[in-house]
């Protein structure tokens, strides 16, 4: 059966870049408005917090670096094309919900987040229609797709900038944040001069490629210093705004936001600028999508949620509780030093870790990650055995579990040069080894010296490794079991051992022991739903030899 032909994107006599363009939805209008409803003028004056209407009980959350995942046409990058070809192992894996990293159009000097065109796909990666025909086949597996937004700068060869940075004023004068003049700095923000005719220095989010957009400042200064609720800063909202409806029109579930605390400048601690910024533009995305699924990196639940996000991630940070769990090393890979609460050699106790987030979890749902992008991968500083008692606190925790790409096969952490402005992050995001016996581990048909980032080697899912396989079998009783989803209960246990982490869920008890000693747990009656590591039910209790982890139901 021949595929519907696709969204035909057609531009006003406008600049392309500087506006959304339309579409004329021809044969694939079938396929296009999910879940929409319309409101009279599309807007909303009083935004819900997070939507109550979603279920996200049994969400497994995937992360796929697009160029690194699978390539469908041999040019050594990966593309949407070739995900679609993944999308039986993901279904298979249990998984319900993808997010891509950055896709849209872009100079890639920070890997796509760096925009160039929040309504193009890069060409790299494919085309719209490929996007489309993507979210419909994933859709089909039961697997929504979530893109990822930079809201808060875009590429310096972005149209707006490139409007903005011009001396004579334009509507885009203020979509950015420039100073008076040529010689002012930046009131303490990164800034750069000397570049552009107009008479005014820029301030910067990250990369001197990265102009920040203008929502505000909340503390004002200087008269170049915009109140968020300012023309220009109410511009870019929309235009955001914008841009959100765009990709929901064409199918696509919602948004993973980078940097989401960051919008407004010289905001409270409390962000409450930033969140009323939010709760302004998700209000107005949720008038006429009440579906669309918004999740944040944001790292504060209590505030994310505030600000509208259905969704925060739990992020790498050395005081939140998450880097003791498998980072807490002076190296990516020195196993030496490494005191992570699941190396067993370490005499991290569970506590540490247990007061630094349990007041974190009870504002809303908070995802624990494998990894991500910006963060070194676990193997081969952690064993096989370890990362499985990781994984199976990964999916037996509350929240929506996410999953980076092949941490699940174990695929290990390199050191290798920079690309695209990874740095050392570049070592995590090597690409998809999907079979041993295949050039590239079959990744790409291209020559070794063609791809995006060298193999890295190691494990692969032909090998079926035993964290593979751990990881389908927790995924299917979670998604099966409600006691063990997003928002289900959760209650940390005493334990006669420091290094003993113990939880109940509802009527499951959840045992994990990290170290390199047998330990027992005497409070476990019932049934052995899952195990690893030889974790075993006596008259005594739960025995749990070294790196071992068990799923009891007491009411059994």
């Amino acid at each position: 059966m021949a595929t519907p032909p696709g969204p035909q994107l057609r531009r006003s006599a406008a600049p392309a870049t500087l506006g959304r363009p339309w579409v004329a939805l021809g044969s694939l209008g079938w396929r296009l408005g999910r879940d929409r409803v319309h409101y009279p003028g599309g807007m909303s004056n009083t935004p819900p917090p997070s939507n109550p209407g979603l279920d996200l009980e049994s969400e497994i959350l995937y992360q796929i670096y697009p160029q690194s995942f699978a390539d469908s046409n041999g040019d050594g990058i990966g593309d949407l094309a070739g995900i679609t070809s993944k999308l039986d192992y993901l279904a298979d894996l249990g998984i319900t919900m993808i997010w891509l990293n950055p896709i849209f159009d872009s100079p890639f000097k920070d890997a796509g987040y760096d925009v160039r065109d929040y309504y193009q796909i890069a060409p790299r990666y494919g085309t719209t229609e490929d996007l489309v025909t993507l979210v419909e086949q994933a859709h089909r597996h039961g697997i929504k797709v979530l893109l990822d937004l930079v809201p808060g700068h875009t590429s310096e060869e972005h149209a707006w900038f490139q409007q903005s940075a011009r001396p004579e004023p334009n509507e885009f004068s203020d979509r950015y944040i420039w100073t008076e003049h040529a010689f002012d700095n930046g009131a303490g923000l990164p800034f750069i001069g000397g570049e552009y005719d107009r008479n005014g220095t820029y301030i910067l989010n990250f990369f001197k490629s990265q102009p920040a957009l203008n929502y505000g400042f909340h503390q004002r200064n200087h008269p170049w210093q915009q109140s968020p609720d300012a023309p220009g800063p109410m511009a870019t909202r929309q235009a955001m705004v914008e841009v959100m409806k765009h990709w929901l029109e064409l199918g696509c579930d919602g948004f993973r936001v980078d940097m989401a605390d960051s919008l407004v400048k010289f905001d409270t601690e409390d962000k409450q600028a930033t969140i009323a910024v939010w709760q302004d533009m998700i209000g107005r995305v949720r008038a006429m999508y009440p579906n669309a699924i918004l999740v944040s990196e944001w790292g504060k639940p209590e505030l994310a949620h505030e600000a509208g996000f259905d969704m925060d991630f739990y992020l790498d940070w050395g005081d939140n509780g998450y880097h003791l769990l498998t980072r807490e090393s002076p190296d990516p890979l020195d196993r030496t030093h490494d005191r992570s609460f699941f190396a067993q050699h370490s005499e991290t106790p569970a506590t540490d870790f247990i007061v630094q987030y349990e007041p974190l979890y009870r504002h809303g749902l908070f995802n624990i990650i494998s990894g991500n992008h910006d963060t070194p991968r676990l193997a081969p500083r952690l064993t096989e055995a370890e990362r499985m008692a990781f994984f199976f606190f990964l999916l037996t925790m509350p929240g929506v579990p996410t999953i980076y790409y092949g941490d699940e096969i174990g695929m290990e952490y390199v050191k290798i040069p920079t690309k695209e402005g990874g740095y050392v992050r570049t070592g995590s995001r090597t690409p998809m080894q999907w079979d041993s016996t295949q050039p590239n581990c079959g990744f790409s048909t291209a020559a070794p010296e063609s791809l995006y980032l060298p193999v890295s080697g190691g494990p692969s899912v032909d090998r079926q490794p035993q964290l593979l396989a751990l990881t389908r079998q927790l995924i299917a009783i979670r998604r099966t079991t409600p006691a063990l989803q997003a928002s289900a209960p959760l209650e940390f246990l005493p334990t006669p051992h420091p290094r003993l982490l113990a939880y109940r869920r509802s009527h499951l008890t959840i045992v994990i022991n990290p170290s390199a000693q047998p330990l027992d747990y005497p409070d476990a009656n019932g049934t052995m739903v899952a195990g690893i590591g030889g974790a075993e039910l006596t008259e005594a209790g739960l025995h749990l030899p070294p790196t071992a982890a068990a799923i009891v139901d007491t009411d059994k």
